[in-house]
């Protein structure tokens, strides 16, 4: 596969069919076992560890957990996004006052959780802690954004409230965004392309409006799910 700038295509497929693994792959947090993986026409496997950070700083990933440290701040967990690319002296004013609070707080109003700032994390709902989770990935203004089902703990409403976020941010900001999903229908309209991924191979990659009900029952046959 590959993916262009830009681009907004979600992995759909049975459980197991190979989505986390491929969305570390494009992040370099695995290597492929065989074939290899590309940036700007080079092997990524020939960077060097600083290439490597350097990637991975523009390369940001959503969990299917939020992750945060819930004795933190919503704010300091926000701005640990961006310690990664910090000197060792940045990292440690962070620790000592709140820096950065107009640009953590304009990130969090655009998610609609601007009032939450100086909230501890471990007191928000689970839909709030995915945004500060989203809004944590985004700070560093990444170029990719790879989500691997973000939402899979939270109940159905906020799950499409969340996925749907995600996208019109990604859209608005003009990144490249891969994400695993259960609900593609929601988004459809708002996807450049889809892949659907079975047993570890992609059975199909298409635009949304080339997905038919066909496709998704030969997609989900046999595994029990559906979306």
């Amino acid at each position: 596969m590959s993916l262009k700038p830009g681009e907004r295509v979600a992995l759909i497929g049975p459980s197991g069919g190979g989505k986390s693994t491929l969305i570390r792959i494009i992040a370099g947090a695995l290597r492929p076992t065989t074939g290899v993986v590309e940036v700007g026409g080079r092997v990524m496997a020939d960077f060097s560890w600083r290439e490597i950070q350097e990637y991975r700083s523009a390369c940001r990933i959503v969990e299917q957990q939020s992750l945060l440290v819930p004795q933190s701040s919503v704010h300091g967990n926000v701005l640990s996004g961006l310690l990664s690319t910090w000197p060792w002296h940045r990292a440690l004013l962070a620790a000592l006052m709140p820096i950065e609070r107009e640009r953590v707080g304009a990130i969090l109003a655009q998610l609609g959780i601007g009032n939450h700032q100086w909230s501890r994390a471990g007191e928000l709902s689970g839909g709030q802690m995915q945004r500060v989770a989203i809004a944590r990935a985004l700070i560093s203004d990444p170029s990719i954004l790879l989500a691997d089902e973000p939402t899979a703990s939270l109940d159905p409403n906020t799950a499409k409230s969340v996925t749907k976020q995600l996208v019109d941010l990604a859209k608005s900001r003009g990144m490249s965004l891969v994400f695993c999903t259960h609900w593609f229908d929601i988004v459809r309209a708002d996807c450049t392309r889809v892949l659907g991924l079975r047993a570890g191979r992609i059975v199909f990659d298409c635009e949304p409006d080339q997905i038919t009900d066909g496709r998704l029952e030969d997609l989900y046959a046999g595994s029990g799910e559906r979306i």
